[in-house]
């Protein structure tokens, strides 16, 4: 499995560039469950000392876990995670990329399949 250090100059522009796309899209997605502790706040439904919670909840949790998910040492498990979940599109990726980060993708697809395979049949 290639580290950082081996890609090529494009391939980690390539990847800096996907993970900035990823992590904004993960990053909204979060904002948006914060979003809506704040219509709860302006209906009433809670008050000002409860939000004040779940924004520092959402800090000290998701906001945390994102940043330090896409930094740049872990940057190809992060992207090609987010190319598995379905946040970048693999034609978004292109084709290098797809290549590029294909024995993590195995690896996630082969996790999938186990995890699957464990759940218990209904």
């Amino acid at each position: 499995m290639k580290t950082n250090r081996e890609f090529t100059k494009a391939q980690r522009r390539k990847l800096r560039e996907l993970g900035a796309i990823a992590y904004e899209r993960d990053l909204s997605a979060e904002l948006s469950k914060l979003e809506n502790e704040f219509g709860r706040w302006r209906a009433g439904e809670i008050d000002a000392h409860e939000l004040s919670d779940h924004i520092h909840r959402f800090h000290q949790g998701p906001a945390r876990k994102l940043f330090s998910f896409y930094e740049q040492s872990n940057l190809d498990f992060a992207v090609a995670h987010a190319i598995h979940r379905g946040s970048i599109t693999e034609e978004e990726a292109g084709a290098d990329a797809i290549e590029m980060l294909r024995v993590h993708l195995a690896f996630l697809r082969d996790q999938e399949d186990e995890d699957s395979a464990q759940r218990p049949k209904q």
